[in-house]
Formats: structure tokens, sequence, C-alpha cells
């Protein structure tokens, strides 16, 4: 693809894992780029920080192997996923909240009959109709049609799925994945997502836990690359305004040579751009389109989105967490649902747990949230020590709201004007909000702006 002679930067707004793939796309092909984020680190959502002088995730965040367009990219940075990751085979173990084990899902393959054999094994205390109705209906879930979207748990229970399945697996998977209830999330979405990882082998399924910082496996790597393509980085800059003067192309009545658009930061200074991709959370993306008219339904659709927050609480203990305790456990009947000790990451003495749509439970400051999850995992996991530090990370805007309908109301990457484009994981139909839809949208806005350009 040609370049063309403009020297004018593409301004890509927003380092996190779509803007960075956005801006390493553009400066590969020979585009000047100048990269800004009102914080002092890489990586937005998906970003390292220091807690007690070791470095931890802004929330725990776990991949599987579908994710085939992130892992090309860490790749792509020079970074090895299988040194970057703890992989585990597809499988899920999930406590009450007395210690008990209330479900165990360990399938040979995650492809059909093995699915199904584990399935019917998982619900050993239901009667055999039920049991036998349950397996066959998760056949229909993967495979059978969805001619409209519609809640989860109303999806659920159309495939005969059992009270007891939809509490001990659908509805905690459904949270980590979607970060929205049962109730109102997207049968369509979510049928998406099982689909990408159970319908494509073993390798598609495998879990995916970071064995080093995220900054280190993508976000660092990335500006690092950057940086030897020329590219302008600003960090702890934020654009308050950005201004687009006249239509995309079109001939410039002053002569001025002015550009098309012209972005503003807080303390007033300017920045000239050839183009910008908005790459941030969707309500910044919907503060800064300029008031133009025609991009009232673009800016409509961003604030039908809505968020969800999530929560993660990180514990250090002063011994290391006990051996036999699974790097990925299910807590049913608990603030926190999922345990992940952060030994794969060389932290044993650390454990993350994670609540998704945090907003559905009661207000607590950060102490009485700490207070809460150690006391409730000291009661599920036996032998436990008390922590002797706790912090509470909370993202309060980490995802749109993933609801029934929500792919029909997505704004397109492209919007009114073609020297302003979209990039966010809110972009990708079918997907939710995941690192992987970042890196798509990343690519698709970059690839789409570069066609324009040329």
């Amino acid at each position: 693809m040609s370049v063309a002679s403009d020297a004018r930067p593409v301004a890509v707004v927003g380092a996190g894992w779509a803007g960075l793939t956005a801006a390493l796309a553009l400066a590969r092909a020979g585009h000047p780029v100048h990269l800004l984020d009102s914080a002092a680190v890489v990586g937005g959502r998906a970003r390292s920080l220091t807690l007690d002088g070791t470095t931890l995730d802004n929330g725990q965040h776990i991949l599987v192997g579908a994710c085939e367009a992130a892992l090309a990219q860490i790749r792509s940075v020079g970074v090895d996923p299988e040194q970057a990751f703890h992989a585990l085979p597809f499988g899920l173990e999930l406590r009450a909240a007395d210690g008990t084990e209330a479900l165990r899902l360990n399938p040979a393959s995650p492809r059909l009959p093995a699915l199904g054999r584990a399935l019917y094994a998982a619900l050993k205390t239901e009667p055999l109709g039920v049991r036998l109705r349950a397996t066959l209906g998760a056949v229909g879930l993967l495979h059978g049609p969805l001619h409209q979207d519609r809640p989860v748990r109303a999806w659920l229970q159309y495939h005969h799925q059992p009270p007891a399945l939809i509490e001990r697996l659908w509805e905690p998977l459904c949270l980590a994945v979607m970060n929205t209830p049962l109730r109102s999330a997207s049968a369509r979405v979510f049928r998406e997502v099982l689909r990408e990882a159970l319908t494509h082998g073993p390798e598609a399924a495998r879990l995916l836990l970071p064995a080093q910082p995220l900054g280190a496996i993508y976000p660092e790597p990335a500006v690092a690359e950057l940086r030897q393509h020329g590219a302008t980085i600003d960090l702890g800059r934020r654009v308050r305004r950005i201004t687009a003067r006249g239509a995309p192309g079109a001939p410039d009545p002053t002569g001025s040579g002015a550009s098309p658009v012209t972005l503003e930061d807080r303390g007033g200074q300017r920045i000239e751009a050839r183009a910008v991709i908005l790459a941030t959370t969707p309500a910044a993306a919907a503060g800064l389109l300029p008031p133009d008219e025609d991009l009232d339904d673009t800016r409509d659709r961003i604030n039908e989105l809505g968020a969800r927050s999530i929560c993660t609480v990180y514990l250090r203990y002063p011994h290391p967490l006990p051996a036999e305790l699974p790097p990925l456990l299910g807590l049913l009947g608990q603030y926190g649902q999922w345990a992940v000790p952060r030994r794969v990451a060389g932290h044993p003495e650390w454990v993350a747990v994670v609540t998704s749509a945090a907003d559905d439970a009661a207000p607590m400051d950060a102490d009485t949230r700490c207070a809460t999850v150690a006391d409730e995992l000291a009661r599920c996991v036996p032998g436990l020590d008390t922590p002797v530090a706790q912090h509470a990370v909370c993202e309060r805007r980490a995802t749109f709201d993933a609801r029934t309908g929500i792919d029909t109301r997505r704004p397109e990457p492209r919007t009114a004007r073609r020297d302003l484009l979209l990039a966010g994981d809110y972009l990708i139909p079918g997907l939710p909000s995941t690192l992987e839809a970042a890196v798509r949208s990343g690519l698709e806005s970059a690839h789409l702006l570069m066609e324009d350009l040329s």
C-alpha cells in the first residue's frame, strides 16, 4: 500500500491495546504516528501497576487459545505467548462458600461428545432425565440456531439447562466472559464466545494465565517498536477537544494548508493531524467527537453502550498459598467470583480475586471490599493465613454492557468523517469487551484509515 506524501501524523488517542495495535499497523506501513494517552503508562485497562513492590496488573486478565489476533499481535512485538502465558487445558473447578466442591468440569476434549460426557458427569446429583436433557441441550447451545437474540438465562432455560447447572456453571462463566448478569446478557454474544473457544479443538479452548506482567507482554514492547519507527509518544497528556475543519479531502479555500483535524490538550496546546483514531473508552470517545450533527448517531450509539465495573482484590499472604489450590478457582455464593493464585506469575504469596459486574453488588469502600474477600476466601480455602497486604483495584468502566440486542446498536469504526475513526473493544460484533476484541478493532480501524489515506 502506498503512503501519501502528507507528512502530518495520524493521531491515535488512547494507548490501550486497541490504540497500540492501530498505531503499530500505521507505523509499520510507513505513516507518521502521534500516540497520546492521559495516563502515564501504556496498556489502558490492561496495564501493569506496582503494589507493595510487586508488579501486578490492573485487574486479572485471562485469555483463551482462540484469541488468535491478540496472540499474533503479541508475537509480532517479539514476545512468545508460550513463555508469556501459563496454559491450562479447558476445565473448571468451583467451590461453595464452605469450601465443598460445587462443580468440577474436566472434559477430555472441549469438543463433543467429550464435553457432553463431562457435563453429564457434573450433574451426578440430578435425576437421569434432567441429566440427559441438559446434555442434549448443551449441544443446542453450541450448534443450534439462534434466530433472535435473547437474555442468556432465557436461552439456557430454553435448552433445558437445570437451575443447578445455571447457578454453578453458566452464571459464573457468563459473568467472567461478559461482565453482564444472566438476566440481561446477550445470548448471541455469549454463544459466539463459547463457539470460538469450544468448537475449534483443545488449543483454542486452553486457558492462558499471564506468567508475566501484562505491560511486558504487549504494551511496553509495542511502544518500544513505535519509537523505532519514529512515532511520537505523549503519555500523561489529555486531549480535551478535537476540531474538524470542513469535509475530509475537500479543497482548502483559504490556501493556508490547515489540517483537517486539530487536537487540543488541557493546557491549550494544539496538535495538527492528518487524521485521528479515537481509541479511548467509549465514554471518552463520545465526549471527544466534534459537535457535528453528522456525528450525532455515532455519539448516541456510543452512549447507549452503557458501562459495567470489575473489581480485583489482591491479597498477599506471609507464606505461599497451598500448592493444591488450583490456578483458577470459581467461588460460588461469595462477593469474589474467581480466585487466581499468582504463583504462575512468580508471586506465590499473592492471589487475585475478581468480581465481575461489581456495580450489581452493594457499594463498599476499598477496605471493606478487601476484608470481605479475605474472610470469604479463608472459609472456602482451609489453611490460609491472615493477609499481610491487601489492595482493591476497581475499573468503574471496565466494559460496555453486553446486554441483549447490543450487536445491532454498536457504532461503526468509520464515522461520518473519513479522517476520524473509532477503535476499541466495543466495536467488534459478536464479542464482549476483551483484549481479543481490542486488537481486532485496532487492526480494522488502522486498515480502514490506510485505505482512505492511500
